[in-house]
């Protein structure tokens, strides 16, 4: 009888700890109703351009038409996934899309490091301002600005052609973005130029987080600058370092700002180095109308992205110790 009074008071107890628990947070959502508010059009927006488009990744699963609409088209089942398999297009297109991308997040990707560690050890204020407000203001242009400016500084009566006919380089002027062995080269320029110094802006954040009292005690004990920065500077950031070389893996497939200089600087006689994934599904869904076969190479792109996500994730927490999640 004890046994079952006690089963029913705990059963009591814990269904009066739910009420007050709904209670608290009825409570709480009351007082922070201005807060809440503020929240609300990020949600919905969340919910608009997030997770109502799911619905409509079935479409890699249908023959889908437009006068039929999603949900009465035909089922196909893995059709489409089996032709990007046979798709004589896919290998060069994935070739331009690892390669730059591969290129851009391993090779590339120590830049920012060593063009933040030479701002930290600046003194001079007014040449480090000078420094950082030139390297940062590329970002803020858009690709579509600087396409333009590429176009003009890299045709056959540009200051580059201009340039290397004068000092000798070139004999006649060359057609850069006529070349398709020489788009590479002027992506991954690109994107230097465009990114280098607004992406060493978060490892200069986190060299402002180094304890100061161990740099101060590498300096008594006799280590040079060179030494300082590899034992104490960078151990200090190496956890952004990594979560940054994460981020970048797991977005091999997508390429960052391969999608903005291809769609804008590719042309019929660079096209087979210029054509990247994104374009490619950009182009086969809506100019040839092909929006299954579109979606589901979107759908094979987002779910191998997740895969790197959570494989480098791991193998970082194994050697470093440091992951994203």
């Amino acid at each position: 009888m004890n046994g079952g009074k006690n089963l029913k008071e705990k059963k009591e107890d814990q269904e009066s700890f739910k009420q007050k628990s709904k209670q608290g947070f009825i409570r709480t959502l009351t007082k922070q109703a201005d807060l809440q508010l503020m929240v609300l059009p990020a949600l919905l927006c969340l919910l608009l351009f997030n997770i109502y488009p799911l619905f409509g990744l079935q479409i890699a699963f249908k023959d889908y038409k437009l006068n039929t609409g999603i949900i009465d088209s035909v089922w196909v089942g893995l059709k489409h996934f089996k032709t990007i398999i046979t798709d004589p297009n896919m290998v060069d297109v994935m070739k331009n899309t690892l390669g730059l991308s591969i290129i851009k997040a391993f090779v590339i990707f120590p830049l920012p490091i060593i063009f933040a560690l030479m701002l930290q050890e600046l003194r001079d204020g007014v040449i480090k301002k000078a420094v950082q407000t030139i390297s940062y203001f590329p970002y803020f242009l858009s690709w579509s600005v600087i396409a333009l400016m590429a176009t003009a500084w890299l045709s056959g009566n540009g200051f580059i052609n201009g340039f290397l006919t004068s000092i000798g380089v070139l004999k006649e002027p060359y057609f850069f973005l006529g070349k398709p062995e020489a788009f590479w080269g002027i992506s991954v320029t690109l994107d230097v130029w465009k990114t280098l110094g607004y992406s060493a802006i978060i490892y200069l954040a986190a060299m402002a987080g180094v304890d100061q009292e161990v740099a101060e005690a590498s300096v008594i004990d006799g280590a040079g600058r060179f030494k300082r920065i590899w034992h104490v500077t960078i151990p200090a950031i190496l956890p952004t370092i990594m979560i940054l070389l994460i981020i970048n893996v797991a977005n091999l497939l997508k390429g960052g700002s391969n999608f903005d200089i291809s769609y804008n600087l590719s042309n019929s006689l660079n096209l087979s180095k210029s054509e990247v994934l994104d374009t490619y599904v950009l182009k086969t869904g809506i100019s040839l109308a092909r929006f299954s076969y579109a979606t589901a190479i979107g759908l094979c792109q987002s779910v191998i992205s997740v895969i790197l996500l959570l494989l480098s994730n791991m193998i970082s927490k194994l050697t470093t110790g440091e992951g994203y999640f």
